[in-house]
């Protein structure tokens, strides 16, 4: 079984990866290049839902691994002996998944869900209790996210978040702007919100994994 800091790295590995693949479809975009402007716009939703789903992944297997190793955990406390060793993770896992597996699944892309099942789990003193500040972060990741796949236009449109800080969008540029071209084009901490978003998970996964 991986260890946390394997876990870790993996997940960093991947984010370096699709920063190294927006900066190639950033300098090959406009007039005389390789992609135009919508191409742009929509290979940016694809990395950034890539960059969602490789962090779902990570908290997951997190989780598990903090369920199946944890001394406070409630899998250690009610059992003291396993029949092997690969035991406590095949039973972690059971435990935090659907019941229906593999066909049903559980969501894993909110981040109150996650720190609410590991208060459940892993009893006082867990790793997945995340400064406001980045829950908050994280909770507009998901927001952008949701307007891509599943698609919603009208959540998109009518969100208050856009429309106050760090976001400041009007309802006009709420109505007239994908969510590729949000990515891409709109600035969030002096940076894109693709590369804010990125430093973003980087920095949480590094958290939870100091």
């Amino acid at each position: 079984m991986r260890t946390p800091i394997q876990i870790r790295d993996e997940y960093i590995d991947s984010l370096s990866h699709i920063r190294t693949a927006y900066n190639k479809v950033c300098s090959e975009v406009g007039r005389g290049h390789l992609f135009t402007f919508p191409d742009v716009h929509k290979l940016s939703e694809g990395l950034f839902i890539s960059a969602l789903t490789y962090w779902e992944a990570f908290c997951k297997d997190l989780i598990t691994i903090d369920l199946a190793t944890s001394p406070s955990s409630i899998l250690a406390n009610d059992i003291k002996s396993f029949k092997s060793k690969n035991s406590p993770f095949r039973l972690a896992e059971r435990m935090l998944n659907h019941p229906d597996h593999p066909e049903k699944f559980v969501e894993w892309s909110s981040y109150e869900a996650l720190e609410s099942r590991a208060n459940e789990f892993l009893g006082a003193n867990h790793r997945f209790n995340l400064p406001n500040a980045t829950k908050q972060d994280l909770a507009k990741l998901k927001k952008i996210r949701n307007a891509i796949a599943p698609k919603s236009d009208k959540a998109w449109e009518s969100s208050p978040k856009l429309r106050t800080q760090p976001f400041n969008l009007t309802g006009k540029q709420c109505r007239g702007v994908t969510p590729g071209r949000f990515i891409y084009s709109h600035k969030w901490q002096n940076n894109t919100v693709m590369i804010t978003s990125l430093n973003v998970l980087e920095n949480a996964a590094r958290t939870l994994v100091p």
